[in-house]
């Protein structure tokens, strides 16, 4: 039989898949502690459509060649809501 996975609650979710997306942006180059910022934003993101801070959108920004490099590049990352 195929056992599936159950569900995760979305933060759950998120808390599973950021060490994965910390360890592709240190791969790429990004350093660590923006790296971590990056990876909780990008992560947030996929599981919940959840747009980061400005804060961390500059960071995304200021690597946005190494979050490409990592393969985590969300377009609608950037977009602001009140525009």
């Amino acid at each position: 039989m195929n056992e599936t996975r159950p569900a995760l609650p979305r933060r759950n979710l998120t808390r599973e898949i950021k060490p994965t997306y910390w360890r592709k942006l240190i791969e790429a180059g990004v350093p660590i502690d923006a790296a971590d910022a990056i990876a909780w934003a990008i992560a947030r993101y996929d599981t919940a459509r959840r747009l980061p801070p400005s804060s961390q959108q500059a960071l995304i920004r200021q690597y946005c060649a190494f979050v490409c490099r990592a393969g985590l590049w969300r377009s609608q990352l950037l977009v602001n809501p009140g525009l």
